[in-house]
């Protein structure tokens, strides 16, 4: 099955590097590697002019003009571009593991949308990964230094970073789970169904709407966790405004399966 991953980007170049680090020493590399990004400047330019994807892999930055928070248009503009019958989610904080590709086309009878989860590395085990803890795979050993910042009270969720053999996985996570934009893959077929993401979507949470809208649509879920371990970097959370969390009640209640301004219009 081909595959294309999607890597969401915006003005984050030292963490994109380490992301594309994890990307280049895949088991099982994707057939291309699209980078949306949401209008980054110079530093991000000299990441990816630095980037050697694995041999037979494409790549291409799909790049739009700092306009505000638009992650969702960029998103489906490298779907546009993309030619895989699955793909695959990650955002340009999030270092994923050295399977993780793998680990997502090995779970694809299980469902149409898989919902992955992330290690979430504390800020100051964060400030030490560099690409050399990346490349050598220090960050998936169990157990290294992700389990003793975790055990210091630094990193969080690292029980997830166990990566569990599939029947062990499957058995301890049998129900489905929602959607993360963080880790996430879905079939080209369930996500043109849906129209994509909203491009109409008024700022974050759009993983939300489109977590919605897949379920309506009647399209299987299924949890990849302790599998597909991604490791995000620590950044601090921005509440979510009252507008988006009116948007997402509102969208709760809707019916809709299709956004109007996604991959196509419907217009």
């Amino acid at each position: 099955m081909r595959a294309s991953v999607i890597v969401t980007t915006y003005n984050e170049p030292d963490r994109l590097a380490l992301v594309l680090a994890g990307l280049a020493r895949q088991s099982r590399p994707p057939e291309e590697i699209l980078l949306a990004d949401d209008g980054s400047g110079d530093e991000t330019t000299r990441v990816v002019d630095n980037f050697r994807p694995p041999a037979g892999t494409r790549f291409e930055r799909v790049w739009q003009e700092d306009r505000g928070f638009r992650k969702w248009s960029v998103s489906n503009e490298a779907v546009r571009r993309s030619t895989g019958q699955w793909l695959l989610f990650l955002d340009g904080d999030s270092i994923p593991h050295s399977r993780w590709v793998e680990d997502h086309l090995g779970w694809t009878r299980r469902g149409e949308v898989l919902c992955g989860r992330r290690v979430k590395l504390g800020p100051k085990f964060s400030a030490t990964v560099d690409r050399q803890m990346v490349e050598s795979g220090a960050l998936e050993r169990v157990p290294g230094p992700v389990t003793w910042s975790g055990l210091f009270g630094d990193s969080e969720r690292t029980a997830l970073g166990i990566r569990l053999p599939p029947f062990a996985a499957a058995l301890l996570h049998p129900r489905p789970r929602k959607l993360m934009g963080v880790n996430f893959s879905v079939s080209r077929a369930a996500f043109e169904a849906v129209n994509g993401y909203d491009e109409a979507w008024p700022g974050r949470r759009g993983d939300r709407d489109l977590d919605l809208r897949l379920a309506r649509g009647g399209f299987r879920f299924a949890a990849l966790v302790n599998r597909a371990v991604v490791y995000h970097l620590h950044h601090t959370e921005r509440p979510n405004s009252d507008t988006i969390q009116a948007r997402v009640a509102e969208e709760e209640r809707s019916t809709r399966v299709r956004c109007e301004v996604g991959l196509v219009r419907d217009d």
